[in-house]
C-alpha cells in the first residue's frame, strides 16, 4: 500500500515549482490531491491537475487568491465535498518583491502580508477545524525567514512571521492531533528564481553562501515535506527543517571575498515631515 492511500492534501502554490513537485510526489504515493493557485496562475493549474489525472490521481483544481480573506474556507470547503475529508495541508503559496525598503509602498506591504501570512495563518484555522481525525500542515517557510538578505525586508519580514508559526501552532493543535511543521528553503530553481540566476553578479553572490554550490531542486523539497506529513514523523512536531544546500549553516570562508564585494550605491530618498 503506498503511503498515503484513501488520504487527501490540499496544496497551495500547485500551479508550479515547489508546490507543483509536492502535489506530484503525493500523488505519486496515493493521495487524493486538491490543488490550488491564483487565478492568475490558473493555465498552468490546469496542466498540473491534467498530468496528476493522467498519473491515475483523485484532483480538484481550485483557481482561488488564498490572500483573499474567504479563500481559506472556500478551499477546505471544495475540498471536502469533493473527497470527503482532508488530511494534509501544504502551505505553500508566497509571493516575493525585490525592492529598496526605502522605496517600498504600503500597498506591497500589504499584499506581501496578505498572501505569505494571512493566508497561510486562516488556512491553518479552517483546515484544522476540518482535521477530524488528525491530521498533519506544513508550512513553506524560507531560509529567508531567518537570514537577513538585502532588498527582501518584506518578504523575509513575512517569512519570521511564518516560522513564528509553526512553532506556536505546533503547541496549540497537538492536544487535537494535528502535526505542524514548517520548512525553509534555500535558492531552490523555480519559476520565481529562474529569473535572477542567469544574473551572473546576482549567482556569485547567492552561491557564495551555499556551500553545496548549487541551487536545489523543487523534487528535493517534495521530498522533505512527504516525509514531514507521513507516519514516519509521527513525533515531529513545530519543526523548521532547511532544506537549502546548507545555507543556514553560515558562509564557506574561502567566499568571503565574493560576498564582501560591496552593492551598487543607492540614492537614498528624503522624506521631509511637517511640523
Amino acid at each position: 500500500m503506498r503511503r498515503f492511500e484513501n488520504r487527501v492534501a490540499l496544496v497551495t502554490g500547485a500551479s508550479s515549482g515547489i508546490g507543483e513537485a509536492i502535489a506530484r510526489t503525493l500523488a505519486q504515493d496515493g493521495a487524493a490531491i486538491a490543488l490550488l493557485a491564483a487565478p492568475t496562475d490558473s493555465d498552468d493549474l490546469e496542466r498540473v491537475r491534467d498530468d496528476l489525472t493522467a498519473l491515475g490521481a483523485e484532483t480538484i483544481a481550485l483557481a482561488i487568491d488564498i490572500g483573499d480573506t474567504a479563500a481559506a474556507e472556500t478551499a477546505v470547503r471544495d475540498t471536502i465535498e469533493a473527497f470527503g475529508r482532508l488530511d494534509f495541508v501544504v502551505s505553500n503559496a508566497g509571493i516575493v518583491n525585490y525592492v529598496d525598503f526605502l522605496q517600498e509602498t504600503v500597498d506591497d506591504l500589504d499584499r506581501m502580508l496578505a498572501v505569505n501570512v494571512r493566508g497561510a495563518y486562516w488556512l491553518a484555522v479552517a483546515a484544522s477545524r476540518a482535521m477530524t481525525d488528525g491530521g498533519a500542515i506544513v508550512f513553506t517557510a524560507s531560509v529567508s525567514g531567518w537570514l537577513g538578505e538585502e532588498l527582501q525586508v518584506a518578504y523575509n519580514t513575512s517569512k519570521g512571521a511564518v516560522l513564528m508559526a509553526v512553532r506556536t501552532l505546533a503547541l496549540e493543535l497537538a492536544p487535537y492531533g494535528i502535526r505542524v511543521n514548517g520548512i525553509a528553503p534555500g535558492y531552490i530553481r523555480t519559476r520565481i528564481s529562474e529569473g535572477r540566476l542567469p544574473d551572473a553578479a546576482y549567482w556569485a553572490k547567492a552561491r557564495s553562501r551555499i556551500p553545496l554550490d548549487r541551487p536545489g531542486e523543487p523534487s528535493e523539497v517534495a521530498s522533505v515535506v512527504t516525509f514531514l506529513l507521513s507516519d514516519e514523523a509521527s513525533f515531529v512536531y513545530g519543526t523548521i527543517v532547511p532544506v537549502d544546500g546548507g545555507q543556514s549553516a553560515g558562509l564557506r570562508s574561502s567566499d568571503w571575498e565574493a560576498v564582501a564585494q560591496p552593492l551598487e550605491p543607492r540614492a537614498i530618498r528624503t522624506v521631509t515631515y511637517d511640523t
